[in-house]
């Protein structure tokens, strides 16, 4: 979202990123092993966007798998379905974007134009559901052709996404400078509907599924205001909320087990620290502080191995961004710059893990 904003405030700049990457293909054990992938979504600048993979078998990083395309103007959506990755880049603001359908290794099966800056993205019924900001809508494409099916209507500026067997759930957010938004959308995967709206707090920046099958929908605020909520997906009921926030809530609820989770805390435009955060006692820790001159900007955990893998991008959006792991009690183990002999890769905004 931060680089739409970026956009909307840069409006006057119109180029569009057409130069190639350097195409570096990595070995096959990026293609077979466990690790995790890394979308960096950049600047407005060719080679600033970049698809990486750490490969935690062999304790290797790839910088860029991404060939033999360049990719382009913010990606910023990332899913892995079986075994192949989808990703959306959302182009000039207010223009359309861009899907890519690749194997395992990077390599691009299929490319296709679709929908309006495309941020987010996830899969219900054999189908992909794509968030429109501009738009406020979500896009409904084939997963083979990649082929738009239809769209839908939700509320404001759509972001995140995600899935709970055919039901859809996409936060609506605000539109910079303009009107806002605390709603969810509920969408039927079966027949491509909108069927409910769930009201929330102020934003609805973040979507996560908790171990028993229960929608957590996180709304940014300050320390005293930020909220995540337990939703019935088949009520769409609140059954629960959660406070009392260390440093805030910004957004990526990631779920540990049944009684915790980890995400960025801050507020809806500024990242801060990792919390862990306790759904029994309703407190939460700080587990990784802020670094210096940089922000936590993307957030992923590795149940097989206990270990918590962090994006962190310059505060500035100009240098190299890092991958980071951390063990579960938030001490660095590794540290891995976004950057090879030809270019960097900026704000790494997604972070999808391979098991």
């Amino acid at each position: 979202m931060r680089k739409i904003i970026l956009v909307i405030l840069l409006i006057i700049v119109t180029f569009y990123g057409c130069g190639r990457d350097e195409i570096v293909t990595p070995p096959d054990e990026a293609n077979t092993s466990k690790g995790a992938y890394i979308l960096s979504e950049g600047t407005f600048t060719p080679g600033t966007s970049k698809l990486s993979f750490y490969n935690k078998s062999s304790d290797s990083f790839f910088t860029s798998i991404f060939n033999p395309v360049n990719l382009g103007n913010s990606p910023d959506g990332m899913i892995l379905s079986g075994d192949v990755l989808y990703i959306t880049e959302q182009g000039n603001f207010g223009s359309a974007g861009k899907i890519y359908k690749t194997d395992t290794n990077g390599t691009v099966l299929l490319s296709a134009g679709t929908g309006v800056n495309p941020y987010s993205l996830t899969e219900a019924n054999n189908k992909l559901y794509i968030t429109n900001g501009p738009a406020n809508n979500v896009s409904v494409v084939d997963k083979n052709s990649l082929s738009v099916i239809t769209t839908i209507n939700t509320g404001l500026y759509p972001q995140e996404i995600i899935s709970i067997g055919n039901k859809v759930f996409v936060c609506n957010t605000s539109v910079f400078g303009g009107g806002t938004d605390s709603t969810v959308t509920v969408i039927d995967a079966v027949t491509d509907s909108a069927v409910a709206t769930i009201v929330l707090k102020k934003f609805a920046t973040s979507l996560a599924v908790s171990t028993d099958n229960k929608l957590l929908i996180g709304c940014p605020g300050d320390a005293s205001t930020a909220v995540i909520y337990k939703v019935d997906p088949s009520t769409y009921i609140k059954t629960d909320s959660f406070k009392n926030m260390n440093h805030g809530f910004c957004r990526d609820i990631t779920v540990i087990n049944s009684s915790s989770i980890l995400f960025i805390g801050g507020d809806i435009y500024s990242e801060g620290t990792i919390e862990w955060y306790s759904l029994i006692t309703g407190s939460s820790v700080t587990l990784i502080p802020k670094p210096a001159n940089e922000i936590n900007y993307s957030l992923a955990y590795d149940r097989e191995s206990d270990k918590i893998y962090v994006g962190t991008a310059s505060t500035n959006f100009t240098s190299a961004g890092r991958f980071q792991i951390y063990n579960n009690s938030g001490t660095l183990q590794k540290s891995f710059t976004i950057s090879n002999s030809s270019s960097s890769g900026l704000a790494p905004r997604r972070i999808v893990v391979k098991n």
